[in-house]
């Protein structure tokens, strides 16, 4: 994130850089801002957001454009169970619009109360899939 700009403008980069009609980015801002329940914070630079709150912001940026392609490290390592919960769903949601998604985690709650294709890996090799 870029220090200087309110989570609101952080969010909205990469659709300015796309250079979409402001009107379209005021509303897509705010409502992936809702998805990710920081809306009442979007004034707030990014040093006065807890680490949780810290990787939201960095998430909503990311999908805010309908991603193709969406690869995720350990998105939800920060968060609580219920933010980590609306993150999954969010992402879930992006899958179904057609968003290929690829999620590196540790958490196997998580990968067992989501199901998808997965692949494990242990001591870097590849030792289940399905």
């Amino acid at each position: 994130m870029l220090g200087q700009l309110s989570v609101f403008d952080n969010i909205a980069l990469p659709l300015r850089l796309a250079h979409r009609p402001e009107s379209q980015i005021a509303a897509d801002v705010a409502e992936i801002l809702r998805w990710v329940g920081l809306a009442e914070l979007q004034d707030a630079k990014p040093a006065e957001l807890a680490g949780g709150e810290q990787q939201r912001v960095a998430i909503a940026r990311a999908v805010v454009t309908r991603p193709k392609l969406l690869v995720a490290d350990e998105p939800t390592g920060n968060l609580d169970d219920a933010q980590a919960r609306r993150l999954m769903t969010l992402i879930t949601a992006l899958n179904r619009l057609g968003t290929t998604v690829i999620v590196a985690t540790h958490n196997i709650s998580l990968v067992e109360r989501y199901p998808a294709p997965r692949l494990q890996l242990a001591g870097g090799r590849l030792v289940a899939h399905g």
